[in-house]
């Protein structure tokens, strides 16, 4: 790894996350009602894309790593990567939400609580010491627990932030126990510190009990199985923008920072913890798809999806640098997947005036044939049919497994696919079910014009990144290049 230099410029596009949400804290006092959301989705958007143009800055004019604070935080191309993704989630999620009647009330605070936490999971991808994660990692976790219960007239989404709360603080100990017997094994919590302890006593009993905790805290954020517990009930009583949001940036930020761990704190063990993801891979892909076909509400079948994904994800992470490249492409086919499947389950939802289930949406691919078309690229994209790009995010993770010597790994990954077309193609069919066609056009719900643009805007990238891939495969292949040097 090139040797880093310090340059607070590279916290630039977290700084504008952070001072965007300060200004709406002001605009939350000196505006009310639609005034105050509109001002608010404005900074909200500006402040997304203004981070991603940091990036790209940073990414085209730099050279080399780049630390913060003592070497605190460490900046390269694969930070760089999730923040965009980040960026990417949180502005498809702002213009998906629009239309959402509490944001006539609270616009300016839903978007601050949304840009604290975009900016903690920025700054948790880029850590490189157990004492950043957790600030970071926390930073971002209490604006999620704000955010899941931010509809305070619904008990469910009350009842979905006190156990995201729960949970998530669960997860936060566990990690926090690791982090402190890494550190008496190795007398440091900096990453690239704890590689040179552990490398000097690999069969270290506290740093395996150390890692055995990290990785079941962070099991808790990236939502694998057994610790997956919290993501069907607070997916489905969360309201849907925010669900939107978690299920791809917080899936990015958390895949980035395990990555980050077991890369460059823990390479030595990698005997050891990577036939561990590999049974946690086999058993969250084939539990949480089975699982899923029994659902009947939307939200909670695409949260069991969510957990099937993380298991796929999991076999990148013991494939070397071809996995870790694969890895970031299903990241950013992921997050404009979810976010534009989320939301037009959000607009269904705001039409019908109840949950999204699958009887609900029956037919409804006539009278919103925009809508529905998009809602079904989603679908196949995540069953992982062409020509979508989860065909080839799927293709490429495979490729990389069986690369690195896993091939039962790639073809359970096959198996799992192939289970969870029961449940996406029973989506799918329903909502071109003639026997419910009705011929007309629905009346629109409030915001569906800004809503509808996010869907169809995640829908030509699906299709994008699945017919024309290479530039976003280069830039993966470079993100990837430098956290894993090449062989």
């Amino acid at each position: 790894m090139t040797t880093p230099v310090v340059q607070w410029g590279a916290l630039a596009p977290d700084l504008i996350l952070l001072g965007g949400a300060a200004v709406l804290l002001l605009v939350a006092v000196l505006f009310r009602d639609r005034t105050a959301r509109d001002i608010a989705m404005l900074v909200g958007v500006g402040c997304f894309v203004g981070s991603a143009v940091a990036v790209t800055v940073i990414w085209d004019h730099g050279d080399g790593v780049r630390a913060v604070l003592d070497g605190q935080f460490v900046v390269d191309r694969f930070a760089n990567a999730v923040r965009v993704i980040v960026a990417g989630s949180g502005l498809l999620t702002l213009m998906g939400a629009y239309g959402w009647a509490r944001l006539r009330e609270h616009g300016p605070e839903f978007v601050a609580f949304l840009l604290v936490a975009a900016a903690g999971m920025d700054l948790m991808a880029a850590s490189n010491s157990f004492v950043s994660l957790f600030v970071s990692l926390e930073t971002f976790s209490i604006a999620l627990y704000a955010l899941c219960a931010f509809d305070t007239k619904s008990s469910a989404s009350l009842e979905s932030g006190l156990k995201y709360l729960i949970l998530g603080s669960i997860g936060s100990v566990v990690l926090v126990y690791g982090a402190a017997f890494l550190y008496g094994a190795t007398g440091s919590f900096r990453f690239d510190e704890i590689a040179v302890g552990v490398a000097a006593e690999p069969e270290s009993l506290l740093a395996l009990a150390g890692l055995a905790l990290v990785l079941g805290g962070l099991g808790f954020k990236i939502a694998v199985v057994p610790f997956h517990m919290w993501t069907p009930d607070v997916y489905e009583g969360a309201p849907t923008p925010v669900t939107a949001f978690m299920s791809a940036a917080t899936k990015a930020a958390a895949f980035a920072v395990l990555v980050r761990v077991l890369v460059t704190a823990v390479p030595a063990m990698g005997d050891t913890w990577k036939p561990a993801l590999a049974v946690a891979a086999i058993v969250t892909m084939l539990f949480a798809n089975v699982v899923a076909l029994r659902q009947t509400n939307v939200k909670r079948m695409l949260a069991y999806s969510s957990v099937g994904h993380a298991g796929y994800l999991l076999m990148a992470l013991v494939s070397g640098q071809a996995g870790a490249k694969a890895l970031l492409f299903y990241l950013a086919v992921y997050a404009a997947t979810s976010v534009g499947a989320f939301t037009v389950v959000a607009i269904a939802e705001r039409e019908t005036g109840r949950a999204a289930t699958i009887d609900s949406l029956r037919g409804w691919g006539f009278s919103r044939p925009v809508l529905g078309g998009a809602l079904a690229i989603f679908l196949l994209s995540l069953a992982g049919f062409p020509p979508t790009a989860g065909f080839l995010a799927k293709l490429y993770l495979f490729a990389a497994a069986i690369d690195a010597g896993y091939t039962y790994l790639a073809l359970v990954g096959v198996a799992a696919t192939v289970i969870s077309l029961g449940y996406y193609l029973r989506v799918g069919l329903a909502l071109y079910d003639r026997r419910h066609e009705s011929g007309s056009m629905l009346p629109s719900a409030p915001g569906t014009a800004w809503a509808g643009t996010c869907a169809a805007l995640a829908a030509i990238v699906v299709l994008w990144l699945g017919i024309y891939p290479p530039d976003v495969l280069d830039w993966a292949g470079q993100a990837a290049a430098s956290l894993i040097a090449a062989p």
